[in-house]
């Protein structure tokens, strides 16, 4: 892990009260704020914009927590796909900054997973995982997945991309008229007539999909881009399941909305031995403040 001497001027390793630790990011073009739990973006703010992210303001952000916004990664599984824990292992354990570069439009870094950690959790599983990272004024994600084994193995991911808004009731998706879906609270597949617009729980997997998603809110709007991924979950807990959930504020799900980078369900991935796989995802904002 390199030291705050060896790292760029506009980086800095710290720690929160509580002893987590944090990459902290002061560049011109960009503010940002990375957990070396989970290579977890917590905060991600271009010059002259709002937050690209929602963070829940009640989460201590405690070591060994799991963080509730920002951008957890899901691997090598989503959901409850498989047995163990919800997501997988990525977003549990702590990564390696191998690299960091600025230059004037912002920060490139690069994160590996361990494989030591790898092999502990999955003991009958071989991979190689790193996550890219550029942060200016648009943000872009990579997680890149290498089967090191010698035999398949299945894959189901995400990158779980928490989007602020000022108000759930108000907005509108745009870029999903016509898909499929499956609705994960009915179990039934559907199909997405016009804008998605919220005004209750939603948890669903939009499959063959991979246009671009345009969340509008007010004068603001958010372009996500994908790639890798054929496959996009949106979330919203609504008022009952959030008040279940921890570290989430009782009116917290009227400011979020997640649109997630994904390859779930009948996107799950098989990887041969030697194979490598990368999903992506851009959040860029292209109107408003």
């Amino acid at each position: 892990m390199p030291t705050n001497q060896q790292l760029p001027d506009e980086l800095v390793l710290t720690h929160n009260s509580a002893g987590k630790a944090f990459l902290q990011i002061e560049h011109p073009a960009v503010r940002a704020l990375i957990a070396l739990e989970g290579a977890h973006l917590v905060s991600c703010i271009p010059a002259g914009q709002s937050d690209l992210l929602w963070m829940s303001p009640v989460d201590t952000q405690a070591p060994g927590g799991v963080l509730r916004g920002g951008v957890p990664l899901c691997w090598p599984w989503f959901g409850s796909a498989r047995s163990g824990p919800a997501h997988g292992i990525a977003r549990r354990n702590r990564w390696q900054l191998d690299q960091a570069d600025t230059d004037q439009q912002g920060v490139r870094l690069h994160f590996s997973l361990p494989t030591a950690t790898i092999r502990s959790a999955l003991p009958n599983e071989s991979w190689a995982l790193s996550f890219e990272v550029s942060l200016g004024a648009t943000l872009h994600m990579a997680l890149t997945t290498r089967n090191t084994g010698q035999t398949a193995q299945p894959l189901s991911q995400a990158l779980h991309s928490y989007l602020p808004v000022s108000d759930i009731t108000q907005v509108r998706v745009e870029g999903l008229a016509g898909a499929r879906y499956l609705d994960q609270l009915s179990g039934e597949m559907q199909r997405q007539q016009g804008a998605l617009h919220i005004d209750q729980e939603v948890d669903r997997v939009y499959l063959d999909h991979r246009e671009p998603l345009y969340l509008h809110d007010g004068d603001r709007i958010l372009e996500v881009r994908r790639s890798g991924s054929a496959s996009v979950v949106l979330w919203n807990p609504w008022r009952d399941k959030s008040t279940r959930l921890d570290n989430f504020p009782a009116e917290g799900y009227r400011q979020m909305l997640c649109i997630e980078a994904a390859n779930a369900d009948a996107d799950t991935r098989q990887l041969v031995p030697g194979e490598q796989h990368t999903l992506t995802c851009e959040v860029c904002q292209i109107a408003g403040k």
